[in-house]
């Protein structure tokens, strides 16, 4: 549920092991937090392991998204307006054309989406998309069309 540029910020080093077992990144910069005081992102198990493999690819070291050419050579950075391309060749290659185009921003609804489908509180859902307003979380939320088992 982050911007598309705090996703493309994290570096290696951004990997946190927290006390109580747990992993997270340190985000250290981003569009609600301008003076750089930081905040910590907790990631699954899975997604850490996902990470160490890739560390293993890239030395970890440097930006953890990566852009990559044409020839298969690995960048050393991911531009953030690239997710969005990334997301919709993604998209139509899946098939996928019945949700509207794919982009950075997606993240961030379905996953305000997916927290209020689980039951999950407004104060939580702000909490996990680094909200401030209420206001603002709920325009996310407009976006949910209940289905049958809510009825």
């Amino acid at each position: 549920m982050r911007r598309r540029a705090e996703l493309c910020r994290f570096r290696f080093q951004d990997i946190q092991q927290l006390p109580n077992g747990r992993v997270a990144l340190r985000l250290v910069f981003s569009k609600t937090d301008q003076l750089g005081k930081g905040k910590i992102v907790p990631i699954s198990l899975a997604t850490h392991q996902l990470l160490k493999q890739w560390g293993d690819r890239v030395n970890h070291t440097g930006f953890i998204l990566r852009g990559m050419s044409k020839n298969g050579a690995i960048r050393e950075s991911l531009n953030p307006a690239s997710i969005n391309n990334i997301l919709q060749a993604l998209q139509q290659r899946a098939g996928i054309d019945d949700v509207g185009q794919l982009s950075g921003h997606s993240f961030r609804v379905g996953g305000a989406l997916d927290l209020l489908e689980d039951g999950e509180p407004l104060e939580r859902i702000m909490l996990r998309g680094g909200w401030k307003s209420e206001s603002t979380t709920i325009s996310y939320l407009r976006n949910w069309k209940a289905t049958s088992y809510y009825v």
